[in-house]
């Protein structure tokens, strides 16, 4: 009877054991804890390659009640996540702030906006100290830039923007504008435009590749000096072997992307595998490509979410030390109410697990101390990007603009993937 007993017992175990890895998610939580009662959106997450304790959040701040008056704000945590500290960074009319953190522990944000005295619209801080600090005057680093990016490989550090340039004829072309530091972010060299068409372009999601390849993606979304959207966007990307100084032809990645559910990203994982990630057309879907062969072919987009109704924004991918494939985003289900929800691939984009809840309560943004930023276009959908980072240690953290409260505040949570 005992040996019966025990082969049950031994059985039940089994059948509770799970035979899929799983998606664990850990309790979401309030980040922006001081600080003014102000709406804050579209925020970019970034940690540090060598320190699991330590990350870094910039989001825009909406200073008036119409929406004009924009700061950016910096929080830094050394804990892990569990406490942040919060640094306002002296940028008026603020947008798309981005950060990153080197591998000697310093770290650097950029962002467009005004600042008096300069010329340019694109400013980068470096902070020595890894986010503690910063200093008040930034470094300029041009005009007419959009969509500002940061990312680094050693003291190889690039600053990818969408820009606008004249060509040989004086003729305004939009540009994908990339400019390279080799100390670390301290200096930067002229930046190099590639000029890809006629049409009004955006960059999006630079990666650099093992041998120190840099990559970058851009996507078309419009005719040149209008307004009217592409029936088929595109997306492509741009190779340079050379630091930045030249780059290849433009090699066309996808043509099921829709631009205005957040930017489209591209992320790399150990071998050298490229992720495009995007809006379906019409926000039908959350659509992610890979590429065997740095970019030169792709595969058809694979939808990751399941939800037949839902309304797909603000997609960020990102790919942990074991190379799992981690993907978040924001689905609308009622009207502008949303939640977070996240997947991951375990074997190098092929399949992806059923896409997981993050946010433990639905965000209505639609309120009365939301309405400049809930007016404001994309941040409606809580901005163009959002923030998830991988650690040190192979979890993901996720921040994300949630307005349970009634107005758009910071919450994280931490994932694990359990094998």
């Amino acid at each position: 009877m005992k040996r019966t007993a025990l082969l049950i017992a031994v059985f039940v175990l089994m059948l509770q054991m799970p035979e899929h890895p799983a998606i664990q998610i850990g309790e979401d939580r309030l980040l922006s804890v001081d600080g003014p009662a102000r709406p804050l959106v579209e925020s970019h997450l970034s940690g540090d390659p060598s320190n699991p304790n330590h990350m870094l959040v910039g989001v825009i701040q909406f200073d008036s009640p119409d929406g004009n008056a924009r700061t950016c704000v910096a929080w830094a945590s050394f804990d892990g996540g569990q406490r942040w500290s919060r640094s306002a960074l002296p940028v008026q009319a603020c947008f798309d702030p981005w950060g990153i953190v080197l591998q000697d522990g310093s770290a650097i944000m950029v962002m467009g906006g005004y600042v008096p005295g300069h010329d340019d619209n694109l400013f980068l801080f470096r902070s020595p100290d890894g986010g503690r600090t910063w200093p008040n005057s930034p470094l300029g680093l041009g005009a007419h830039h959009d969509h500002p990016m940061v990312i680094a490989q050693g003291n190889q550090v690039y600053v990818a923007s969408g820009g606008g340039v004249h060509n040989s004829l004086n003729q305004h072309r939009d540009s994908v504008s990339v400019a390279h530091s080799e100390d670390g972010g301290r200096t930067f060299g002229p930046p190099t435009d590639v000029i890809a068409s006629n049409l009004g372009y955006q960059a999006e999601g630079p990666v650099v590749l093992s041998d120190g390849t840099f990559v970058v993606g851009f996507h078309d979304y419009c005719c040149q000096h209008g307004d009217k959207w592409l029936l088929r966007p595109r997306s492509w990307l741009v190779r340079s072997s050379d630091e930045g100084r030249t780059f290849s032809e433009p090699l066309l990645v996808s043509e099921s992307c829709e631009s205005r559910g957040g930017w489209p990203s591209m992320a790399v994982d150990g071998k050298d595998r490229l992720f495009w990630l995007c809006i379906a057309d019409k926000f039908n879907g959350v659509l992610v490509q890979r590429s065997d062969n740095r970019g030169e072919s792709w595969s058809q987009p694979l939808r990751l979410n399941h939800g037949e109704t839902a309304r797909s924004f603000t997609p960020s991918i990102a790919v942990n030390k074991d190379d799992a494939i981690g993907v978040s985003w924001y689905e609308i289900h009622d009207k502008s109410c949303f939640d977070v929800y996240f997947t991951v691939s375990l074997d190098s984009g092929k399949t992806f697990l059923p896409e997981v809840r993050v946010s433990s309560t639905t965000s209505c943004p639609d309120t009365p101390q939301d309405k400049g930023a809930f007016d404001n276009g994309t941040f409606g959908a809580g901005g163009d990007y959002s923030g998830l980072v991988p650690t040190a240690d192979g979890l993901f953290h996720i921040v994300w603009s949630d307005a349970r409260t009634g107005i758009y505040q910071l919450r994280t949570a931490t994932v694990s993937v359990k094998r």
